[in-house]
């Protein structure tokens, strides 16, 4: 191995471990004196400001978020609502006949035994694992019909206008309840395999006017695949929280699901009276949307005393790496450390959480990222998970960006023989890079497979602003 190579490595390495240490005698004390490596190790100053999330971050999240949450301390406030589609498991199967729908007469013993019974009806089921907030706060839920359905081919945005896919003067149902964790008594909710939910009635019509699609044979083909059923019969939903505040749901699935009446057979193979449901899931395997509205980020937009994140798409971090002060003409920038510090703020019992991973992402990179849902490269991203011990984000060796970064420019400038200058007005966002809350999706083996936008409410306050940001380099010179 060639010892130039092995030197700057066991330099890197010293520099990663150690950084605050004194590096600058390094070179002469590790290098032989036929082969002399300059070794510098420096500091500079990156500067940061708190912006407005970028609409054009797109979403790929496995959950729905839904909800009002207003922050106590700042008033910053989110509100969240939904679209999903529904899926139709391919030749979906019912009984032969149910009662109420079609011309089949069912025998009186059948009509007597049901009794007051219904002999069909439809609920939304809204499955959740996790939820910010106070569980018994009093909400109101609306659910809306969809007229059109949400297009493959299109990217959605955080801000896109929910209900243009929806007539917002026909709520299908509005549903209030005293809290969100309150329909399920204590000996249900403590169950260990207990899964939170949501059970909102539909009105009947809309269980008979599915079930008489399914038994109409001209229609029956409806319910052959999730696409047909889409565009036939059920577009989808769209589920907005239109009063209460101070939680947020983070929605796994929602099911619309349909019982009804037929006759079967018991346990001594004689007919009887059975009850049965249908279920059509909307989930991470068909098409889901977010929107997400926040209001009072202005005092913290104009904070230049830090820096804020406030997610999901609320506020972001942007710095601007000083790349002339730390890749100098002659020199090799073997390793430069960045390192975010989080300032403490006011305890709160419903306080979002700081976010687990922030990705440190080329501002104009980011769109494209996210859009491919993508992993990291050290060029032109880099993932940091958040240290409890000392409260940090730690960014070890940012280097190779800065070289990808600075060779860019000097490319653009000799293919379009012009100077600094003129780069910079041409690619304003050249040399800023953003600090995005993001999460990992692992494979069998635990291994991070990509990142996505994290959609969980987070929030951050970065020690930064009017404070410059140290960074630490080590460079050299043969």
């Amino acid at each position: 191995m060639n010892i130039k190579t092995t030197v700057l490595g066991i330099l890197a390495v010293l520099f990663l471990i150690s950084c605050d240490e004194d590096t600058s005698g390094l070179g002469g004390s590790l290098t032989p004196p036929d082969d002399v490596i300059n070794v510098k190790a420096d500091s500079c100053f990156a500067t940061s400001r708190t912006i407005k999330s970028a609409d054009s971050l797109t979403i790929i999240s496995s959950h729905c978020n839904l909800g009002r949450f207003t922050e106590q301390e700042s008033g910053a406030c989110l509100e969240a609502a939904y679209i999903t589609q529904l899926a139709c498991m391919e030749n979906y199967q019912l009984a032969d006949s149910v009662y109420g729908i079609g011309d089949h007469k069912f025998p009186q013993w059948f009509i007597d035994t049901l009794g007051d019974q219904k002999p069909y009806y439809a609920n939304i089921k809204i499955y959740y694992s996790k939820y910010l907030g106070d569980p018994a706060n009093p909400i109101r839920i609306e659910i809306f019909q969809l007229d059109s359905l949400l297009d493959t081919d299109i990217k959605y945005y955080p801000n896109t206008d929910l209900t243009q896919f929806c007539d917002m003067s026909k709520p299908l149902v509005t549903y209030t309840a005293s809290g969100w964790n309150l329909q399920d008594n204590d000996s249900v909710r403590y169950q260990s395999n207990y899964y939170p939910k949501i059970v909102i009635p539909l009105p009947d019509s809309i269980a008979k006017f599915i079930l008489e699609a399914y038994y109409d044979p001209a229609r029956r083909h409806y319910f052959a695949d999730s696409e047909s059923f889409m565009k036939n019969v059920m577009k989808g939903l769209y589920v907005r929280c239109s009063q209460g505040d101070g939680t947020m749901l983070y929605v796994d699935r929602t099911i619309l699901e349909v019982n009804f009446k037929y006759i079967g057979l018991n346990d001594d193979d004689e007919p009887a009276l059975i009850s049965a449901m249908a279920e059509f899931p909307g989930n991470k395997e068909v098409m889901q949307l977010n929107s997400f509205k926040w209001t009072g980020l202005d005092a913290e937009l104009a904070d230049n005393s830090c820096s804020w994140i406030r997610g999901p798409f609320g506020l972001l971090t942007e710095i601007t790496l000083p790349i002339d002060s730390m890749k100098v003409d002659g020199y090799v920038l073997n390793a430069a450390q960045l390192r975010f510090s989080t300032a403490v703020t006011p305890s709160n019992k419903y306080k979002p959480a700081l976010p687990s991973y922030l990705l440190l992402i080329r501002k104009d990179k980011a769109q494209e990222f996210f859009s491919r849902n993508s992993t990291i490269d050290g060029m032109e991203s880099m993932a940091a998970v958040y240290s409890t011990k000392y409260g940090t984000y730690s960014y070890d060796n940012i280097a190779a960006m800065v070289e990808t970064i600075y060779s860019e420019r000097e490319e653009w400038m000799t293919a379009n023989n012009a100077d600094a200058n003129a780069f910079e007005a041409a690619n304003p966002d050249w040399n800023k890079v953003l600090l995005v809350p993001v999460k990992p999706t692992l494979d069998s083996k635990n291994a991070v497979i990509s990142y996505s936008i994290d959609t969980d409410m987070r929030q951050a306050k970065l020690i930064g602003g009017s404070t410059p940001i140290k960074i630490k380099t080590i460079r050299s010179k043969f």
